[in-house]
């Protein structure tokens, strides 16, 4: 009986085989590998493995290296107002540092006759003076922000603020020109000055109040964390401002209505005011200012915050 010599492709035995087997398929008896009597052994498949998983990368944060994306549009000219907004604040401030000054020297002056002309125009200087270079930059200011990018949504805000700062120059213009015309000629219109005052102060604070909405909308524009934390610190101190200013001129009104008023031949009043009554309001004067101080700082700092915002991008972002 004629025998087959097999060899495995895979482990390579040998064995022999009968010849009537020939062409046939069996498995070594080394390796179970398939074979085919008489012609080549398959090699096994090789085993299946399963798949690697690759480790997902986490997206880098914002912090590290990239630099946050502003809104696409020209944002200079809101910087500018930003800063120019800034400077008016300070001559804001100064303002009410020559206003105490003038009061200090009309005290000092007080009883001497009349006043020199020279010194009733550097009075009229320190008190007018910061206010007016206060009123060039606010409108300069609010000129920038006309041309903010449609992006921040606040042309609106920027109008109105705009209108709001003339009228307020405007009325500040009459009441000088009322203050010296009453000096000169000791005869101007009894409404000019209390009209002219009273409009300055409602335009001065309709543009406060609008160009406070303008830097908002530019916070908005950019999300800018650090704005809405400006933001809301500042009106947290102007509500605490005013509730306080209301406690203390309500108190002032009791204190008046419970003082019993004594006659007083040189007063032109015919009574002479309770001590009380007077430490009151010398608080009163010395707090409105001083509140009115602490709101333009907090205001000044908002504007810092909003015009770092605008030069390197939001600093934090919000679901909103």
């Amino acid at each position: 009986m004629s025998t087959l010599e097999v060899a495995c492709g895979q482990c390579e035995k040998r064995f022999r085989v009968r010849a009537e087997f020939s062409g046939r398929a069996t498995r070594c008896p080394g390796c179970s590998a398939p074979i085919t009597i008489n012609g080549p052994s398959r090699p096994a498949p090789p085993p299946r493995t399963a798949p690697e998983e690759r480790p997902r990368t986490r997206p880098r944060p914002r912090d590290e290296g990239e630099e946050p994306r502003r809104p696409a549009g020209e944002w200079k000219p809101v910087e500018t107002a930003l800063g120019r907004e800034q400077a008016a604040v300070l001559f804001m401030l100064a303002s009410f540092v020559s206003s105490f000054l003038v009061v200090a020297i009309g005290n000092a002056i007080e009883g001497m006759g009349p006043p020199d002309p020279v010194v009733i125009a550097f009075l009229l200087l320190l008190v007018f003076g910061p206010t007016l270079a206060a009123g060039v930059f606010g409108i300069a200011a609010r000129l920038s922000a006309l041309r903010a990018p449609s992006e921040s949504r606040s042309k609106g805000a920027a109008v109105s603020s705009f209108l709001c700062g003339i009228a307020a120059v405007g009325s500040l213009v009459v009441l000088g020109l009322a203050i010296i015309t009453r000096i000169d000629s000791h005869g101007p219109e009894p409404l000019v000055m209390p009209v002219a005052l009273g409009g300055a102060s409602a335009a001065a604070l309709g543009a406060l109040a609008t160009f406070v909405a303008f830097v908002a909308q530019v916070g908005i524009a950019l999300k800018s964390s650090d704005v809405s934390e400006a933001f809301g610190r500042t009106a947290v101190a102007a509500c605490v401002c005013v509730l306080g200013l209301l406690g203390i001129s309500f108190l002032l009104v009791l204190v008046t209505a419970m003082s019993t008023p004594t006659s007083h031949r040189g007063s032109p009043f015919g009574y002479q005011q309770r001590e009380e009554e007077i430490i009151l309001r010398a608080v009163v004067l010395f707090l409105v200012p001083l509140a009115l101080a602490v709101l333009l700082i907090l205001y000044h700092r908002l504007l810092a915050a909003a015009r770092r915002a605008v030069q390197v991008g939001p600093t934090g972002r919000y679901d909103g």
